[in-house]
């Protein structure tokens, strides 16, 4: 019998983190996952910054998280192994009316403790970044804000929890849950869970996730977002996230430097019925490329290799914060609802927050004496200097094996990420740890050996092997012999 003290629900980077917080302690918990990977969701259709905590309203539980995750995020990087760039963000005013919402800012950042957070002038904003647009006449300099790759670091937090203890179990769509005396029975497509703690981390589905057990108090809606991706062929990196002053809705179009040398440029916004419409539209695109320009006039589209998008979770009618608490109706049920942004650097923060929940809900929590803080990664091959490359090689061959030449992936290192804990299993399971697939020809190249390797290690066939989730099968028989 599947019986736990706790069972997260929903693998995106505040479950993950979740399940890691709970790995600290002698309990017994497990994360499930309705998708094939943890971070596969929302997760992934994310810029990745970690957002000092200025825009919050100051007074919110999304303001304290916030802050609180962020300053975080060193320390975890640092035991976590996973890459992040503190760069900082600079919000760009270049009116009047923008130097203005940009004061109001500050002093709303001060609020929310955001430290070290200043006004700057025009020309120490060039100083930062000459490519900036030089009608600039303000900025807001956050410089505690960073960027990591969102679904690096939902995998980080997974890896790490499996490790102390707390297993991820993939492809568990929750189906029911009931609540039977002082324990949950949740049941999947093929298994019964009983726990007598729930956390509802399932992201847009977490309306749902709450209606199973009664709890109808949330309408939780996704709020779409359009996301381009640059290739580092444009020769140049930004050294800072620039964002326009925000709008009335949304922070606005921003340019983004990632921790593997690309910049991305999101996000649009606009609210979605429904819940797995990840559509691209020409318009999005045009409305990137247009706010993208306004910051940085030197981007240019002809470096564009992919076009992306995620669904945010939005609360609706909760004053557009987080909305993170335990059920009065429903003893044990931890609703985590509505992380949207700023949830990838709140997200420490959150699973703080939710470990104290538990706590005053009665789970006994009892440190581990020997919790593990610390996750060994993968060698990048791509990284190293040839006498490393040289003594890689010698320890395994298949370092020699260059798989995805674009960006330098060897197959060992694709071997490593399949026998991982939580490993990868899709080819964009893989993709998400390696980046095998994530250069200029986006797979073109390298996915039929990425995809003979997952059958070979997982001892399957290719027409087994997944682009992503359930029926995203890439091989279809050989038609060859079937002319």
């Amino acid at each position: 019998m599947n019986q736990y003290d706790v069972i997260v629900i929903g693998g995106g980077v505040t479950g993950t983190a979740v399940a890691r917080e709970l790995s600290k302690f002698e309990l017994k918990a497990a994360l499930l996952e309705a998708k094939s990977d943890v971070g596969a969701a929302s997760t992934k259709g994310n810029g990745g910054v970690t957002h000092s905590g200025y825009d919050a309203k100051a007074g919110t539980l999304k303001a304290k998280v916030n802050v609180r995750g962020t300053a975080m995020i060193p320390k975890l990087a640092k035991e976590l192994n996973f890459k992040y760039i503190n760069r900082g963000t600079t919000t760009l005013g270049f009116t009047e009316e923008d130097k203005i919402i940009l004061k109001k800012l500050y002093e709303n950042g001060l609020s929310n403790g955001v430290p070290k957070l200043k006004l700057i002038g025009r020309d120490e904003i060039l100083k930062i970044d000459e490519r900036v647009n030089k009608d600039v006449v303000m900025g807001l300099r956050a410089p505690t804000a960073g960027v990591v790759d969102p679904f690096e670091l939902a995998i980080a937090f997974a890896e790490n929890a499996a490790e102390n203890g707390v297993p991820t179990f993939r492809n568990q769509e929750v189906k029911s849950i009931k609540k039977e005396d002082d324990v949950f029975i949740v049941k999947t497509q093929d298994k019964t869970y009983i726990t007598k703690y729930i956390v509802n981390a399932a992201g847009v589905y977490g309306s749902e996730i709450a209606n199973m057990v009664g709890i109808m108090d949330y309408v939780v809606k996704g709020r779409l977002g359009e996301i381009l991706l640059v290739d580092k062929a444009i020769g140049f990196e930004l050294n800072s996230v620039f964002f326009p002053t925000p709008g009335k809705d949304t922070k606005g179009v921003a340019t983004i430097p990632t921790p593997d040398g690309n910049i991305l440029i999101g996000s649009t916004a606009r609210m979605v019925e429904d819940k797995e419409d990840l559509s691209v539209t020409r318009e999005g695109i045009m409305d990137l490329l247009k706010g993208a320009k306004l910051l940085v006039p030197d981007i240019d589209e002809k470096y564009l290799i992919r076009q992306f998008a995620g669904l945010r979770p939005v609360a609706i009618d909760r004053n557009n914060d987080f909305v993170i608490e335990a059920s009065k109706e429903v003893k044990g049920f931890v609703n985590v609802i509505g992380i949207q942004s700023p949830g990838i650097g709140a997200a420490p923060g959150i699973a703080e927050y939710v470990i104290d929940i538990l706590s005053n809900e009665g789970l006994p929590l009892e440190e581990k004496k020997d919790f593990n803080p610390y996750r060994i990664t993968i060698e990048d091959f791509s990284e190293v200097d040839d006498d490393v490359k040289e003594k890689l090689i010698k320890e395994d061959p298949l370092y020699g094996n260059i798989i995805c030449r674009c960006e330098y992936v060897t197959e060992a290192e694709i071997v490593r990420a399949i026998h991982r804990p939580v490993g990868a299993t899709t080819v964009d399971g893989v993709k998400r740890r390696v980046r095998a697939g994530m250069g200029r020809c986006q797979g073109g190249f390298c996915q039929p050996k990425v995809v003979s390797i997952i059958a070979r290690e997982l001892n399957i066939s290719p027409e087994e092997v997944l682009l992503e989730n359930i029926n995203s099968n890439i091989i279809f028989g050989n038609l060859k012999n079937g002319r």
